[in-house]
């Protein structure tokens, strides 16, 4: 048999064993049980294997598919600031965009430098970025679906100099891989909290903000299974989602923490944490305002999505 393709793109390899399966070749993915984890936390490629008398064809009937595929319309990008500019992001113009949610949820985890980071579902890496940004020397590993977002979030990585302890990897946050199944310092999500209603055209945005089928409980389980004893699991949610997490996690060591729209209303995001193995009693916290009445943030806020503060839970 002989290689016909090598990437650690998951999408890019499925989309080429599709195109062959539809001609009627038969192909083999090597190296596909390799560590995640490998080296600093770097991506081994997988190897699309074909045999001799295949390759020819497949070779043929590969660069055509992708040729048509890269005929689409090209992506749009913009390059948003956060920390007040201390963090660039690249992201897609269109579809689901990082913004205040992953900046509130870095801002809560307690991390301390040499600890390690989880985050799942990390999109372009804004929160992990942000995180990484306030505590100098936090480590953080970014579990992401959509390989797209993987490269992009480790561009963003690169581009903000932090490269060498902020790495994001492709694979499903809810099936983690061997590898990456142990012990973590701090866990962090921006889970995708919806229910029901109209879903985005745009599949990764919808994939993104949309709860299908109890989905919700799933990253909060694996978000407590993956801190390690003593360590923290933080996520952010929408407020009329509140009784379905607090139902799903242990009864001892969570706090809530409101994210109120103006003085006086009601929170529609809050932010959820959980003491892994603590006993200390529910906590409901005073929260923070976001908004002064004429719509500016208030100091509080503004310290937190601009001037780099962290949340005290």
């Amino acid at each position: 048999m002989r290689p016909v393709l090598k990437t650690n793109d998951q999408v890019l390899l499925s989309f080429a064993r599709s195109l062959l399966a539809d001609a009627d070749i038969e192909s083999m993915v090597f190296d596909e049980n390799a560590s995640v984890m490998d080296g600093s936390l770097g991506i081994l490629p997988r190897r699309l294997m074909v045999s001799d008398d295949d390759f020819d064809r497949a070779k043929a009937i590969l660069a055509d598919g992708m040729a048509q595929a890269g005929r689409r319309s090209p992506v749009e990008f913009t390059e948003d600031r956060f920390l007040g500019g201390a963090v660039v992001v690249r992201q897609r113009k269109d579809g689901f965009r990082s913004g205040l949610d992953a900046v509130m949820v870095a801002a809560a985890v307690p991390a301390h430098a040499g600890d390690e980071v989880l985050e799942l579902g990390s999109g372009a890496g804004t929160a992990s970025l942000c995180l990484a940004a306030r505590v100098r020397g936090v480590k953080a590993v970014g579990a992401e679906i959509e390989s797209d977002l993987v490269a992009l979030s480790n561009q963003n990585a690169t581009a903000n100099g932090m490269g060498e302890r902020v790495v994001f990897v492709t694979v499903d946050a809810l099936d983690l891989p061997a590898d990456m199944k142990r012990d973590y310092d701090h866990v962090m999500c921006n889970p995708p909290f919806h229910a029901g209603g109209e879903v985005s055209p745009d599949e990764m945005r919808a994939g993104a903000l949309h709860d299908e089928g109890g989905e919700l409980t799933e990253w909060l389980a694996v978000g407590v299974k993956r801190t390690a004893p003593g360590g923290t699991f933080t996520c952010i949610l929408r407020s009329d989602r509140l009784g379905e997490a607090l139902a799903a996690l242990p009864p001892t060591g969570v706090c809530v923490y409101p994210l109120h729209p103006h003085a006086g209303e009601a929170a529609k995001r809050v932010i959820l944490q959980a003491r892994k193995a603590s006993r200390a009693p529910f906590r409901m916290l005073h929260g923070l305002v976001l908004h002064e009445a004429d719509g500016t943030y208030t100091a509080d806020a503004d310290a937190v999505l601009r001037g780099g503060r962290g949340l005290a839970l």
